[in-house]
Formats: C-alpha cells, sequence, structure tokens
C-alpha cells in the first residue's frame, strides 16, 4: 500500500487545527499562563500552512507562504517557552530565534524564485528545518525545569527526532528520487508529527504551573496559620506542636522553659505609637535567633511575651540563654528613639510527664514574680502551679523606662 503525501498533509492539517481549536477552547475555559497564546497561535498557523500546501499546486507565491506558516512553529513554541519561563529566561536572545527563522524561510524562498532543481530545493528544505528544531530542542533541554518536568522531555524527544529525520532526508538528499514536490510535502510531515505532540505538553505545562502555584499557596497559608508574620516566629499552638517534637528527642528532667516579655510595652506603644512597638518586637525576636541554639524552640505567645523550650538544658543553663538575649538586645539597641528596652524572665525546669502546657503556665507564674520584684531580672520557680516557690532571682543590665 503506497501512502499519498497530499493526503497525509490533509490529515495532519486537520489533526493540527484540532489541536490548535482545543488549546483555544481550553485557554478560553481555563486559567492559562503566558506563553500559551503563543502556542496556540503557531498551532493554528502551522495547520493553515498544511492545508495552503496541500492547494498550492504549482504557484511558488503560495507555497512560499505555506512554508512561512510551517518554519514558524519551532520559533512559535520557543516564542511561548519563554514567556512561560519569564523568570528564569534563556541566556541566548530572542533576536537569534528570529534570525535563524529568516534564513531558514529566505534560504525556501530563494531556491522557489530561482527554480531551482529538485535536489536543490530538497537541501534547502531540509536545512531549514534541521536548523530550527535542533536549535529549539536544545534550548528546551537547557531551561531550568527541564529535569522535572515531563512535558519538556517530551517536547525535546519530539522536536530531535523531528530533527534527526531532516538529517537523514539531507545526507541522502543528492541520491533521493523523489519528485520536489512530493519532498517537500514529507518535510512538512516531518514538521507536523512534533507539532501534534504540543496539545498535551501545552496542557501538562499549564497544569504543572497550576500545581506549582497551588502548592505555593498551601505552604503560604500554612506558614501564615503557624507563624506570626510580625516576628517570623511560631505562634501558640505551633510552638507547641514544635516542642513535643523536641521533647521527644530528650529527658523531661533535663529541658527548661523559659517565658519572658518586654517590660513596659504598653508604655512603649502609647508614648511612640505602635510602629516602635511593633519594631521592639521584631528586635527582640531577632536576637533570640541570634543566641538561641538549633534544638531550642521559641514562640510568641501574646502580645509581648515570649516563650522558649531549651531541651538539655537544667535551669541555670536558661539564665545564661537569658542572659545572652539580654545582651544581644542592649548591642543592637533595639528601639533607639526611646529608652532602652528591658525584658523579664522566669523560667522552671520541666519535670517528668509535665505537658508543655502546664510548665509554660509555672513559667509564667514566675515571670510575673519577675514584675513583682521590679523588672528587668530573672527569676525561677520550683514547685507546682498551686504553690509555686521562687527560688532564685537575678538582676539584668537593661532597665527601662
Amino acid at each position: 500500500m503506497t501512502l499519498h503525501p497530499p493526503t497525509l498533509l490533509l490529515v495532519c492539517a486537520i489533526a493540527v487545527s484540532l489541536a490548535a481549536a482545543t488549546l483555544t477552547w481550553f485557554g478560553a475555559r481555563h486559567r492559562v499562563y503566558r506563553g500559551h497564546w503563543f502556542w496556540t497561535t503557531s498551532q493554528w498557523l502551522l495547520g493553515a500552512g498544511l492545508a495552503l500546501q496541500v492547494g498550492a499546486a504549482n504557484s511558488d507565491l503560495v507555497l512560499a507562504a505555506a512554508h512561512f506558516m510551517v518554519l514558524q512553529w519551532p520559533i512559535g513554541v520557543l516564542a511561548g517557552l519563554r514567556r512561560f519561563y519569564s523568570r528564569h529566561g534563556l541566556r541566548v536572545r530572542a533576536s537569534i530565534d528570529l534570525s535563524l527563522f529568516a534564513f531558514a524561510w529566505l534560504s525556501v524562498a530563494t531556491v522557489l524564485e530561482l527554480r531551482a532543481g529538485p535536489t536543490f530545493q530538497l537541501l534547502a528544505w531540509c536545512a531549514g528545518p534541521l536548523l530550527l528544531l535542533a536549535y529549539v530542542a536544545l534550548l528546551v533541554t537547557r531551561l531550568g525545569e527541564f529535569k522535572s518536568s515531563p512535558a519538556l522531555k517530551m517536547l525535546s524527544i519530539a522536536l530531535v527526532s523531528a530533527a534527526i529525520a531532516n538529517a537523514y532526508r539531507f545526507a541522502t538528499a543528492p541520491h533521493a528520487q523523489v519528485p520536489a514536490e512530493e519532498a517537500l510535502m514529507i518535510g512538512s510531515l516531518i514538521m507536523a508529527l512534533p507539532a501534534m505532540l504540543m496539545l498535551p505538553v501545552a496542557l501538562l505545562l499549564n497544569f504543572q504551573r497550576t500545581e506549582h502555584m497551588w502548592l505555593a499557596e498551601q505552604r503560604k497559608l500554612r506558614y501564615m496559620a503557624d507563624m506570626d508574620v510580625l516576628t517570623r516566629l511560631p505562634n501558640r499552638r505551633h510552638f507547641h506542636e514544635l516542642a513535643s517534637v523536641a521533647l521527644a528527642a530528650t529527658e523531661a528532667d533535663a529541658a527548661s522553659v523559659m517565658a519572658f516579655d518586654i517590660d513596659h510595652f504598653k508604655r512603649i506603644n502609647e508614648m511612640f505609637g505602635h510602629d516602635a512597638g511593633d519594631e521592639a518586637l521584631r528586635q527582640v525576636s531577632q536576637c533570640m535567633r541570634d543566641t538561641l541554639r538549633e534544638p531550642d524552640v521559641a514562640g510568641r505567645v501574646g502580645s509581648n511575651q515570649f516563650v522558649i523550650l531549651l531541651p538539655n538544658t537544667l535551669p541555670k543553663g536558661a539564665m545564661a540563654a537569658a542572659s545572652r538575649i539580654v545582651a544581644q538586645l542592649a548591642k543592637q539597641q533595639a528601639a533607639p528613639r526611646m529608652a532602652t528596652l528591658s525584658l523579664s524572665f522566669g523560667i522552671v525546669q520541666l519535670y517528668e510527664d509535665e505537658t508543655i502546657d502546664a510548665a509554660q503556665h509555672r513559667a509564667e507564674q514566675a515571670l510575673f514574680e519577675a514584675k513583682r520584684q521590679g523588672r528587668s531580672r530573672i527569676v525561677v520557680a520550683t514547685g507546682s502551679s498551686d504553690h509555686p516557690l521562687f527560688t532564685n532571682s537575678r538582676t539584668l543590665g537593661l532597665f527601662g523606662a
């Protein structure tokens, strides 16, 4: 059975046009990203070029226009990819894309205009598509997302396969016994084959981008649900989650809980405004990140109240950690427009089988005792929450206004 190139060309034109129609419908009904309409337009032009070539007959002008529409497809796909991945753009300039396309098409147009022999026509038609397909395939593999994207891998395989087919035709052109018109149609068929894969490739790329943005939004929402945006510390709920995980890896009786806050914080807001209060909170949280160890878990659990779990740390070590935070705060001059900030601390040692909530409550009792004793100090508490015993009290070097 002999395949009839014009019939195959017409079938491919219909298939490519149906793919273009599907992309158009998808773009009208769903969210698409930059580049989608470049792919859709290049599909429509390719389908029109294939159909036009079937009816070109002996008109060189129509044939040149048909080849223009066919040859633009790889460059149209590349233009869409450049926009789709604009944040991770290719280092090769887009002007090179247009220059190569112009060279490929002018080669074909010149051969047709000069009415060169069948061999020269075949060589011109093979060389142009080969150059464009190989060029686009190379740039696709250089995209940062290539290794993780099945769609880009599929596209690159299709482009390379078409380029190899054209390379084979180019190598055998001097010995080919194929009429020029039929040879040009075969070249168009080779270009149409990777274009048929553009429908699943474009849909996959859009779906992947949508999934990526959805996951990013989920991470953002999760961050907002878990973290205090102002201080970038875990909120009360997330602090307890992280503290429970940290305690599972340490001995309960070797952990300390420290609660502290900024002295006279309400006065700071009233005298200097809430922006100054927010800046003070940010500075204190930064001092915590600069001084705490990696296993320590810190969180913001109130307006200006913080809590820290220090695994494998006795109250004496917790007092040293509090002193480091205060020293770092003094070094940073947290709020230059205000009198020097001061902090008050309450520290307890976690009992065996005691919950974080219970230990935090006892640490807050020690914190209130530090306030009662004059602020800017550390108080250590033992005993139960009903009968606390404040065993150690130490003043700190900062005294607020």
